[in-house]
């Protein structure tokens, strides 16, 4: 099996551990991913306390900061209202240097909090500003990275609250380990403030008329169909049978667990559940382990996994060609030095995979980059910006693209200002992306469903299909006192897990499939087998077989949101039958037994279609 995952979904298959010392995710609002401080206070852990004055004067912070310096390679310093962090050597990973406080006062759902300090530096130093859960998964409700300069700047970020957060449960972070050097910060505020109006236009989308109107109105359409003899004159009465063969959403899960020249019992079960209820793969092109060493690419591996959907009329996408973790270990980390590589790369994947994969995530998480020096990505990002390296990897890709045709995904966890502000930037240089891809692991707690239509409603403000690239809901509660890495032993799956996940996985489809700017859902892992963090978060469990899961969404996805319907043609030959868009058979009979059948494609968008058969 290709050795590859990705951040969220593990970098690991049952024969390589690649990406599992990688550092743990940054997730925005509402996400169940891992986030930002990802550690636990280990014995060797330095905690320096200090009485910070006014410093911190905002509506929810005191004046009590700390300095966790685990390294013990920072000391923290108070003149006036600033508050000084030397930095003596940078700490691996940078955020094991950090200042934070824990808030004391207890925060609502659906809440907009407001974070805004200044701070400057020396040297141009670049940290991390956030207000997150105290332990794992480290969710985070509002963040922001940026580069200091020597003159005083404020900076802002906000976020919604996701649940009700009590008191305690989190904390303001300013991760300072990237680089030595001396940071000032002042004029810290962090505010409540109050009811989020976005959540409450979210609320009164998701009711469930609207939802109901709105799978019609967009998932939906009418289709006439006009039946002659053969002769061409119509046939009143005739029979008209529509069979639904594939949906034109796309319904997907990662693809990580085939074996395509396989047949245990295992993975023949594996590959059977999956073409029984999805019609779309991510394929895994992390860099490092496709081509762990260089100019020897596994191209054979992912080519059988392309034509294994291919002969089962599941699209593919390749997932990523440009990204900043698993990344080769012969690559170099100097920014002149990888990006001709990264270009390469590129220009020879997209051509080369032309005739079976019609989708493809070019770029991931350029935001984060920054924190990877030591890649060519991260310096480039460093030194050019985000904005600049999405739209040159995206000109990349399109230019390998001109006669391929496929869709060109940026992919991200970050859902709140830092990547609208990203979009922002290559909608500025009229370079977005085909579509906006959106990250959704929810490890360590479930996004409301307000919070998830209002993820939607921004990113599609783009004017772009927006796919849900990597959902992940878990079956089973974290093992207590977990350690803190990418793979967490005996986490298992539970019956009252499994019936939790099915409920709530039914509702948020649902929620989803409404929204006119969705395209696409990609479940992340298919099985619990080798699933990210060891976590129970499969359709189908270790053994293959099926959660309620798996039945709720075939429910959905191949009864409720499928069409098999019979209908009379009229006085003038015709039958119109609302349908789901996507690929039907449709069978035109006589009374006296005459047959016709032919394919129709109804694809995203389409209001309504006439096709005309004609009897033999």
């Amino acid at each position: 099996m290709l050795a590859a995952r990705r951040r969220d979904s593990g970098g690991n298959t049952p024969n390589t551990r690649q990406a599992q010392a990688r550092r743990p995710a940054f997730p925005e609002p509402w996400q169940g991913g891992r986030g930002g401080v990802g550690w636990h206070i280990m014995k060797h852990l330095l905690i320096l306390a200090l009485l910070a004055g006014h410093a911190a004067a905002g509506a929810l912070l005191g004046d009590e900061w700390k300095l966790y310096a685990e390294f013990q390679n920072a000391s923290l310093s108070r003149t006036g209202g600033v508050l000084r962090i030397e930095v003596r050597q940078p700490s691996t990973p940078f955020y094991r240097t950090q200042l934070n406080q824990d808030l004391t006062t207890p925060l609502p759902a659906g809440h907009r909090i407001l974070f805004s300090f200044q701070a400057r530096a020396a040297a141009a130093h670049t940290i991390r500003a956030l207000l997150e859960q105290n332990g794992p998964p480290y969710c985070a409700v509002a963040q922001c990275s940026p580069t200091l300069g020597p003159d005083w700047t404020t900076y802002r970020s906000d976020g919604v609250t996701d649940r009700d957060w009590p008191a305690g449960a989190l904390g303001v972070r300013f991760q300072v380990g990237q680089q030595a050097g001396t940071v000032e910060l002042r004029a810290i505020r962090l505010e409540d403030a109050g009811p989020d109006p976005r959540v409450v236009a979210a609320q009164a989308a998701l009711a469930p008329d609207q939802i109901a109107a709105r799978i019609a109105r967009y998932r939906m359409a009418d289709l006439h169909v006009e039946v002659h003899d053969a002769a061409g004159r119509p046939v009143p009465g005739a029979t008209v049978r529509i069979e639904q063969q594939q949906h034109a959403f796309l319904f997907g899960a990662n693809l990580f667990g085939l074996q395509a020249d396989d047949a245990s019992p295992a993975q023949r079960a594996y590959q059977d559940e999956f073409a029984a209820l999805l019609n779309y793969a991510t394929l895994p092109f992390y860099w490092g382990a496709f081509e762990p060493q260089r100019g020897q690419p596994h191209d054979e591996q992912l080519e059988k996994m392309a034509r294994w959907c291919q002969a089962r009329g599941i699209a593919c996408k390749g997932h990523p060609l440009v990204w900043h973790e698993v990344w080769p270990a012969w690559a170099p980390a100097d920014a002149d030095a990888a990006i001709p590589l990264l270009h390469a790369r590129v220009a020879d994947l997209i051509p080369r995979f032309r005739a079976t994969i019609r989708y493809w995530d070019v770029l991931n998480e350029a935001n984060s980059a920054m924190h990877y020096p030591k890649t060519g990505l991260g310096q480039w990002v460093q030194r050019d910006g985000a904005a600049a390296v999405v739209a040159t990897a995206l000109g990349w890709a399109r230019a390998a693209n001109q006669e391929n045709g496929a869709t060109l995904l940026y992919n991200d966890f970050q859902t709140g200002a830092e990547n609208e502000a990203l979009l922002g930037a290559l909608r500025n240089r009229q370079a977005l992306p085909d579509a906006i891809g959106i990250q959704s692991h929810m490890h360590g707690g479930l996004w409301p469903l307000p919070q998830a239509w209002d993820v939607v409603e921004r990113f599609a403000a783009f004017g772009r299909p927006i796919h849900f690239t990597e959902m992940t809901i878990v079956s089973g509660p974290e093992p207590k006192h977990a350690p803190d890495k990418e793979w967490v032993p005996n986490w298992v799956t539970t019956p009252a897990g499994e019936a939790a996940q099915a409920r709530y996985v039914a509702e948020l489809y649902t929620v989803l499939f409404s929204h006119p700017a969705m395209q696409a859902i990609t479940w992340w892992d298919f099985s619990d087998r080798d699933a990210w963090k060891g976590a129970p978060a499969g359709l189908v469990r270790k053994d293959m077989t099926p959660k309620p899961v798996y039945a709720a969404l075939h429910k959905l996805i191949r009864e409720a949101w499928w069409t098999r319907a019979t209908a009379s043609a009229d006085a003038r030959g015709v039958a119109q039958v609302r349908v789901f868009r996507g690929t039907h058979t449709v069978t035109a009979r006589d009374a006296a037994g005459h047959a016709v059948t032919q394919t129709v494609e109804l694809p995203l968008g389409c209001a309504e279609k006439a096709v005309t058969l004609q009897l033999p």
